[in-house]
This record gives structure tokens, sequence and C-alpha cells, in this order.
């Protein structure tokens, strides 16, 4: 009893507690020999900062998906009497180690690469089918097989931990060079002026009649097309200023005829609403000559150093006329303090918290808590991501009155006159 406690004890701490896998990538072997190891390494990769700027609670959802996904693919697999071990590497990293059967070492590579291709794609699909097409986008899953003779000059673990390193530095330079790819794709993208403006209604709950629309940015059809992808890619390359610009440039070159008379949301960051170029009294002015009803949506997932200087910084918006909304609230790391600092105009609920409220007490509850600040404010809660009745009916119910969201209208290049 004592010894079966005593390895309980070792599995979770050697275990990660998200995916339910080993840490440690030699320890199932228990040292032995492995006469044709095969490794087959996937990564969730990309991007840099994915879990910073979504949370961990997303991160978690993607790592147990890909766990899941390679468990179900691995039952079916044709390796899967040759399995030995999957491993997690504590990050973003999976293993799955195997004892190839003796036969051509052509063969032994081209069968275990064909798999490696069938878990990634499978996790790929049950990731899009979870958690949507942005999210894939920027979480794409990168895959290499390697096979390692067995040496019986050295020790069976180090000849394992050899091919668990070529395995993950083979990803490695695929993901480099596809990040290189797609970083020579957005600087043409910012050269050429290749953006384009939709425009998604933000609609009162109660009678569907239309307040506002939100600009949103779409880059060239292909991978960039997604803003998310596209701030993703600039990020990387420290274009961020530069793309940022550019959209605000796009959004207000030409603003519908349609959104005349509404409110029209933007999107900007603290550090380009601080820049002296924004700030520059003519770009104010050109901004209001364009549209005068301009709210400026600042997202809480953005870190703002200083509060003080920032407010003085929203001071000079609003003189001009502009408001001020923050953006995915109830999400980010500021938590309310962001709303108590800015006094914001308009309360955004993230889409992260909308979603699938009307089964989720402590997402009521946060809502609820946003709408008392609000009302103490003056700042009205919009909530985003509205995509069932269900959720409809719960803000209702829980007295917020505006919403956007696919069940609402979908974003549009073209808005009409009437639209409501």
């Amino acid at each position: 009893m004592i010894d079966e406690l005593e390895r309980l004890r070792l599995q979770r701490i050697l275990s990660d507690w998200v995916t339910g896998l080993p840490l440690y990538p030699v320890a199932d072997l228990r040292n032995e020999r492995v006469a044709n190891l095969g490794v087959i390494y996937l990564q969730i990769g990309r991007f840099a900062g994915i879990e910073s700027v979504y949370g961990w609670e997303l991160y978690d959802q993607v790592l147990r998906c890909v766990t899941e996904s390679l468990r179900a693919d691995l039952e079916a697999s044709a390796l899967r009497p040759c399995f030995l071990s999957m491993q997690f590497t504590g990050c973003d990293g999976f293993y799955l180690l195997f004892d190839l059967p003796a036969d051509g070492t052509s063969e032994r590579e081209q069968r275990l690469e064909k798999e490696a291709f069938r878990f990634r794609d499978g996790a790929m699909r049950r990731l899009s089918q979870r958690l949507g097409r942005t999210i894939v986008e920027l979480m794409a899953v990168h895959c290499s097989a390697v096979y390692v003779p067995d040496d019986p000059r050295t020790r069976p673990a180090r000849n394992v931990i050899r091919g668990l390193r070529e395995a993950a530095r083979l990803v490695e330079t695929r993901e480099s060079a596809e990040r290189l790819k797609l970083v020579a794709s957005c600087r043409s993208v910012l050269a050429g002026r290749k953006l384009h403006a939709v425009y998604q209604p933000v609609v009162s709950i109660k009678d569907n009649a239309v307040v506002g629309y939100e600009a949103l940015i779409r880059g060239p059809h292909g991978e960039l097309e997604l803003p998310d992808v596209l701030f993703a890619v600039a990020h990387e390359a420290d274009m961020t200023l530069e793309l940022e610009s550019l959209c605000l440039e796009t959004i207000f070159a030409k603003v519908p005829r349609g959104v005349a008379g509404k409110k029209l949301f933007v999107n900007a960051s603290p550090r380009l609403l601080g820049h002296s170029v924004f700030l520059d009294e003519r770009n104010l002015q050109a901004m209001k000559r364009a549209h005068p009803e301009v709210v400026l949506e600042i997202s809480e997932k953005e870190v703002v150093h200083d509060y003080s200087a920032f407010r003085e910084t929203l001071d000079r918006l609003r003189h001009v006329g502009l408001q001020i909304a923050i953006d995915d609230a109830g999400s980010g790391y500021s938590g309310l303090e962001s709303i108590l600092q800015l006094r914001p105009e308009y309360i955004k609920v993230a889409t992260s918290i909308v979603r699938n409220l009307h089964a989720d007490t402590i997402k009521r509850q946060v809502i609820t808590a946003l709408a008392t600040l609000g009302e103490q404010i003056q700042a009205p809660l919009i909530a985003e991501g509205i995509e069932q009745p269900e959720e409809l009916d719960s803000l209702l119910a829980l007295g917020v009155r505006m919403g956007q969201g696919f069940l609402l209208g979908r974003p549009q290049a073209r808005i009409a006159r009437t639209a409501h």
C-alpha cells in the first residue's frame, strides 16, 4: 500500500497536471535499450506570447485538445503496436516514442513521417472545431519524425535524448523558415497598403436598432487576412506601430456613408495613442472630419505602465470629442483597474466571458459586477461575441443593453444607410 501511494505521488510530481502526461522523456523506458527508436515530435508554435494575449485558460484548452487528439489518433495508428511512451515538454511540445519493426530503414522513416503528419492534421482539425479558425491560424502545430538506431556504445537514455533533440531541432528550423516568410509577407502588405476595413454592427439588444459599428481590419486573402495573425507577425518583426498607423489610415480614408450618425468604434493601443504623430492636432481634426462620433477601444489586455500620464493623453483626446471604450473587459491582467483609472465612456465585455454565459454562474456574476461598475461611472456595457440566442437572453436578464456578434450581424464591407 505504501509503495502504491509513493508511486502515485511520484507520478503526480513527474506529470503535467494540465495534460496528465509525463514530463521526463526517458522515465517510462527504465533505461532499457531500444533497437529502432522512432520519435515523433509535435509543437504548438508559430507566434510567441499567445498565452499572454489570450490567457492561460484558453491555452490550457489548447493543450488538452492536442493531448486528446494524440491519444485518439494513436489508437487508430498503424504504429500502435510499436508504441512506447508519450510525453509533454512542460511548455508547448509533445513527444511520441516507438520501437519500430526491424525492416528497411527508408520504410521505417517513411512510415514514421506519414504518422507524424497524420497526428499533426488531426490536432489541427480538432483545434479548429473546438476553438475556431483564428486560434488555429495563430497556433499552428508543427511536426517532425526522427529514426534513431541504437548505439551500444552509449547509454540508452542518452541515445533517446539525442533523438528528442534532433526532432525538436527540425521543428525549430521549419518554424523559423515559416516565420521569416510570414514577416516578409507582412512587410509587403504594409508597403503595398493592402488592407481594407469591414464593419460589424453594435446593436441595441432590446429592439435590434444599430447604434454603431466597429471597424475591423482585414489583410489580403490568405494567411494574413485575419487581424490577429497580422498583428502577431508584425509583433515578431517590431512593426506593430507601423501596422496600427496604417489600420487607422485605412479606416478613416473612406468611412462608409451608412455609418453616418452612428458611433464608430476603432481599436488602438496605448502606445499608438501616446505617439506624437497620432496626438498631432491636425491628425485628430482629420479623424473628426472623417467621422464625428469616434470611440477608441483600448484592450484591457494592454499593459498601461503609467496611468497618470495616460489619463492626460485621454484628456487631450476627449477634448477634441473622441470617446474611450475599454475592450475585452474581464479577460486581462488589469482586472477592474483599467476601468477605474481610465473612466471609459463604454465597457466592452470580452467574448470569452459572453461565450456560454447562460450555462456559467461565474460568468454571469462577472458581468453583473461590470454592469454595476458601469452604472456608477456612467459607462454602459457592450457584450462582444454573441452567437447564441441563450446568450442574448441572459444578457438582457442581466441588464446589458448593447451587444455585437454573429447573431446580431456579421462584419461587412458595405453599410446601407438604412441599416438597423
